[in-house]
């Protein structure tokens, strides 16, 4: 899960910018974050996983 008071001000900005379901999904998921690469994995899965169903 990504630490929600650590992010970058870059990861801040992309986390704010993506839908609320992604942004939902990235935090329950308890997935590691720790960097903005690692957030836009993250998102880019969940977001193929919405589209896939």
């Amino acid at each position: 899960m990504p630490d929600m008071f650590n992010l970058t001000q870059q990861m801040k900005e992309y986390f704010d910018s993506l839908p609320e379901n992604v942004q939902e999904s990235i935090i329950q998921s308890g997935a590691k974050v720790n960097s903005l690469e690692d957030l836009k994995t993250v998102a880019q899965e969940f977001t193929e996983n919405e589209q896939g169903e």
